[in-house]
């Protein structure tokens, strides 16, 4: 009985350890900016999933791309319609990993800075995309965060001649997220 007991536990802190493996969010964070000299624009998701593989280094991102609020409503309309056409493309999302995985100690307090380099897919385009930032390993998970430059037109987002110089070249992309183990 005593050998059943302690199979028991044993697996039970087994399974604990290999939760720690993976770190979820629901709730990732996600801004764009666009600067001119005529106009500056902002909109946020707050609903971001990712799933972060401690172990392999794996790093997946989706959201919903009419999920994106904007400070005016006309130009999410805009936005969703005419430019991403979230109706016709809905999801966009990212699926890499982190090259210096092995620099990170998931199991101690600490900023750590990594390279992120995999597959952005927007508006049904995919491009390569690398990025440096930082994990900071926090009690109760991890929050990882970068900032990096997204062009429309690599993603074949067509901006019309008439609104073009109210939207930048390459929009700021700015990325936070809050993680906890599975």
């Amino acid at each position: 009985m005593k050998n059943i007991i302690a199979l028991f536990f044993l697996s039970v802190l087994m399974l604990n350890t290999q939760a720690q493996d993976k770190f979820l969010t629901k709730t990732g964070n996600i801004k764009f900016y666009s600067h001119t000299l005529v106009e500056d624009i902002t909109a946020e998701i707050d609903n971001a999933g990712s799933i972060i593989n401690s172990e392999t280094g794996e790093v997946i991102i989706s959201l919903t791309m009419i999920n994106f609020d904007f400070e005016k409503k006309l130009m999410q309309e805009h936005f969703n319609e005419n430019y991403v056409e979230s109706e016709k493309y809905p999801k966009s999302g990212f699926k890499g990993s982190i090259t210096n995985n092995d620099e990170v100690d998931y199991g101690k307090k600490g900023t750590y800075k990594v390279t992120v380099k995999g597959d952005m897919t927007i508006h049904g385009v995919t491009n390569t995309l690398s990025t440096e930032g930082t994990i900071e390993v926090v009690k109760g998970g991890i929050v990882a965060k970068t900032t990096f430059k997204l062009n429309p037109e690599d993603y074949d987002i067509k901006i019309p001649k008439i609104v073009r110089n109210k939207i930048a070249n390459d929009l700021e992309i700015t990325v936070n997220m809050s993680y906890s183990p599975i």
